[in-house]
């Protein structure tokens, strides 16, 4: 397995968003890549690029066996991270969130900001929409008192 560090060159995510992923080889990235599988755990965008990474390098197959034997306990404070869940079920949970919010609300892709602000002016009806925004216009948006959320847009499973 090989471990690339990506990162989001997207107007959402303003190049800023920078990820860690899991390949079996060099030819599986770039299949991937070109099929257009790999996105922004944040955005969603595919226009996503690989970073300089370091080499990992094999431990010495003569290790003692005092070594090998040792296990490593997470402490306590760390197993209930997120970051530490099976990234199976987190898929899946985020999959299934973006499942409905596509049945429960109406895409309006770069519109986004713009409806949101026209809903809160009372200069268009209320209803459920999904979109994008940049970084900077989400946050005036909540600078605006308007609540509006962030939601890591997976591609399907395959």
């Amino acid at each position: 397995m090989i471990k690339y560090k990506l990162n989001c060159k997207s107007i959402y995510c303003s190049g800023e968003n920078e990820f860690d992923s899991w390949f079996k080889s060099i030819e599986v990235y770039e299949n991937q890549k070109k099929q257009g599988l790999i996105n922004c755990p944040i955005c969603g965008s595919d226009k996503v690029v690989k970073s300089l990474t370091t080499p990992s390098l094999k431990t010495n197959k003569n290790q003692n066996s005092e070594d090998k034997n040792k296990t490593h306990i997470t402490p306590a404070s760390k197993r209930n991270f997120l970051a530490h869940e099976n990234l199976d079920n987190i898929s899946t949970l985020l999959r299934t969130l973006k499942k409905e919010v596509q049945k429960n609300s109406s895409f309006v892709g770069n519109e986004f900001v713009s409806q949101v602000r026209s809903m809160k002016e009372g200069k268009i009806k209320e209803k459920p929409i999904h979109g994008h925004g940049t970084n900077k216009e989400i946050q005036e948006l909540r600078d605006e008192g308007i609540d509006v959320l962030n939601i890591p847009w997976i591609s399907e499973d395959h």
